[in-house]
């Protein structure tokens, strides 16, 4: 792909990683060495709790923060040596996708392509999709390896597919001093240059509180997770699955992996009624199985207005929502996380250190809020939390 003019401020980009820096709070130095944590003080002793490192990233992995940790860390620990992955521009680039086909995907991809063509630094970029499958993700790892040695490439940034399976992969490629940022979805290593992410596990706390404050700490909940053993599914569940536990009066009733598939909601849910025909509310994990769900109590003579949902900011779901004035909330998963991924990999590949974690707290949208993120021009497949226009959206997923 030949590069058109554009131009980039590093100032703006400093400014902007600054600003993430001050919402994380104390505890924030950007040129720390990569140095063990502070040692625990003795009792007695008086310590600056603003210089001990919130993580130890040489030990934690991007797997488990995602599960467990799901907080900002302090800036700079573990963070590249200055220069260290620094090179001539202009750059080019590898962008390795874990699917296409869906509007969430398709929209990430076009963040990603318009954060890189109004890059002044950025000449080129290679783009692979990994068709959902680990394989084929990992032929296009080795390859753009292959290709960063002969000096075709300056840097890899890939969505993975599985926690464990990419770990050897991942880790060949840091080693050998390829910066390469993980985006979207973690993986079960602490050898990576950059991981970028909102909180899976603060989307599921968040959208289940907010369920069992609306059914009043009681109720029976039909639950539709999303691909099963895939660690945004992992946490996202994992954090709804912990707050549910902690109300005995909330049951359960049904759980089933759906895909985030549209069709496979509906068959769920359409078997889950016919098993479990009284229930309260819904829980999901993913927006268009939301969307099917209403459909099919629609089908089915149901009112969706009676039974409140938690769900995802899928533009058919909350315009269902309005239209059928159902409780409603919708946690957010921004797509933005690749167009953040080319801009650390262009301060990494200038010279400048980056966060090893770039977390930042999921935004959620309450159903008095729905109105304002709605999009009436825009497809019902894409998730309305973008900076995209509708029109780019359509573009995206035509």
């Amino acid at each position: 792909m030949e590069k058109k003019g554009g131009t980039v401020s590093i100032t703006t980009l400093i400014i902007s990683l600054i600003a993430v820096a001050v919402v994380v709070g104390s505890g924030v130095y950007f040129l720390i060495p990569k140095a063990a944590p502070a040692e625990t003080p003795t009792d007695g002793e008086t310590v600056d709790t603003d210089v001990i490192p919130k993580y130890d990233l040489d030990v934690e992995t991007a797997y488990y923060l995602t599960m467990e940790r799901h907080a900002f860390l302090d800036w700079g620990h573990n963070a590249p040596n200055i220069h260290e992955y620094r090179v001539e521009a202009p750059f080019t680039i590898g962008y390795i996708t874990s699917w296409r086909g869906n509007p969430w995907q398709e929209v990430n991809i076009a963040e990603f392509t318009r954060e890189a063509e109004r890059s002044a630094l950025i000449e080129d970029f290679v783009h692979m999709d990994s068709a959902g499958s680990v394989d084929t993700q990992i032929n296009n790892l080795r390859d753009m390896f292959t290709m960063w040695r002969a000096g075709d490439l300056d840097g890899i940034i890939v969505d993975p597919l599985d926690p464990m399976a990419l770990v050897d992969t991942i880790e060949e490629i840091y080693d050998a001093g390829c910066p390469i940022i993980l985006f979207n979805d973690s993986a079960d290593t602490t050898k990576y240059t950059s991981f970028v992410s909102d909180d899976p596990w603060t989307y599921g706390t968040a959208g289940a509180q907010w369920l069992v404050d609306t059914l009043g700490g009681e109720g029976k909940i039909l639950f539709f997770r999303g691909l099963q053993a895939y660690p945004i599914d992992d946490a996202r569940s994992g954090g709804a699955l912990a707050v549910f536990e902690q109300y005995p009066d909330i049951e359960i009733a049904a759980i089933e992996y759906a895909d985030w598939s549209y069709d496979l909601a509906k068959t769920v849910f359409m078997d889950m009624v016919a098993a479990v025909p009284e229930f309260d509310g819904i829980y999901s994990v993913g927006g268009q199985m939301s969307l099917a769900i209403i459909d099919a109590m629609i089908e089915l003579d149901m009112d969706p207005g009676l039974y409140p949902h938690a769900s995802e900011d899928q533009n058919g779901f909350l315009q269902k929502a309005i239209e059928y004035n159902i409780p409603a909330f919708a946690s957010t998963h921004p797509s933005i996380t690749s167009a953040i991924s080319v801009r650390l990999m262009e301060m990494l590949l200038q010279g400048y250190p980056v966060p090893k974690v770039y977390f930042f707290p999921t935004p959620v949208i309450t159903d008095d809020q729905f109105v304002d993120y709605v999009r009436p021009d825009a497809p019902e497949g894409i998730f309305v939390f973008t900076p995209l226009s509708d029109a780019e959206c359509v573009a995206a997923c035509e």
